[in-house]
């Protein structure tokens, strides 16, 4: 609990098609988390953060439960995308997959398992 952290999301390209467009990344969060909008109060990502392919998205939407990324994927590239997260209530969560899927084609979708989190209480 009080704890801030990140979470980073890759994305590649392993189809035949040179360019998948209208791709949508959604990952919601547990109820335990809060995302914290950088873009809001002008924070820069680390330093270790450097070397990947970030803010190649042509839009991104967060919410208070999710952060949505929009954007298209040319041959065998691949992307990042991070959020940054803050544990603010002690307990067990379920920490839903990650959704990417085609907005506009049934043909490409990808999904990740769930899982239970645990957020401990501030000590």
């Amino acid at each position: 609990q009080g704890a801030t952290f990140y979470g980073r999301f890759s994305v590649k390209n392993t189809s035949p098609l040179s360019r998948v467009s209208e791709l949508a990344l959604v990952q919601v969060l547990p109820s335990g988390w809060q995302i914290e909008n950088i873009r809001i109060n002008n924070t820069l990502l680390p330093d270790w953060t450097r070397g990947w392919s970030l803010n190649k998205e042509n839009y991104l939407d967060i919410r208070d439960d999710r952060v949505m990324w929009f954007f298209d994927l040319k041959d065998s590239e691949t992307l990042d995308f991070v959020v940054k997260l803050n544990c603010i209530n002690a307990g067990e969560f379920w920490l839903p997959g990650t959704l990417l899927e085609a907005m506009y084609s049934k043909d490409f979708k990808a999904t990740t398992v769930g899982t239970k989190v645990y957020v401990k209480a501030f000590e």
